[in-house]
């Protein structure tokens, strides 16, 4: 099934196929070697708030988020659309404790701004 994350003002889905990169190697790989991703599909890392476009083939919007309530809910508190594969330098926002993967143009598809609180749905 995956993580599902929605907007919960509103309850629009954001993430209905996500991965949560919890572990060594699904941290080190992260979505390289990904040639697509669909609308819905995403990672998750926790703990984290830099990541890099090194070895990446597709480009992405990326989500900075704080956490509100551990593993339930957060705050976005950045974003960065349609990021570039292969880039080197980090991207990264200092602020956050999580950061979001996602599709390149959801952030622009789903409407998500600043503030807005992201939670887990089972």
């Amino acid at each position: 099934m995956g993580l599902h994350l929605i907007r919960k003002h509103d309850q629009v889905q954001v993430l209905h196929h996500g991965v949560i990169a919890d572990r060594y190697f699904t941290r080190l790989c992260g979505l390289i070697g990904k040639k697509e991703m669909n609308r819905g599909e995403g990672m998750l890392f926790p703990k984290c708030n830099s990541i890099h476009m090194w070895m990446m083939s597709i480009p992405l919007d990326v989500v900075f988020l704080k956490t509100i309530t551990p593993q339930k809910e957060w705050s976005i508190v950045e974003m960065r659309s349609h990021l570039k594969p292969w880039k080197l330098l980090p991207v990264n926002c200092f602020k956050a404790d999580d950061v979001l993967e996602l599709p390149s143009g959801t952030i622009e598809s789903i409407g998500l701004k600043n503030g807005e609180v992201l939670c887990i749905v089972s």
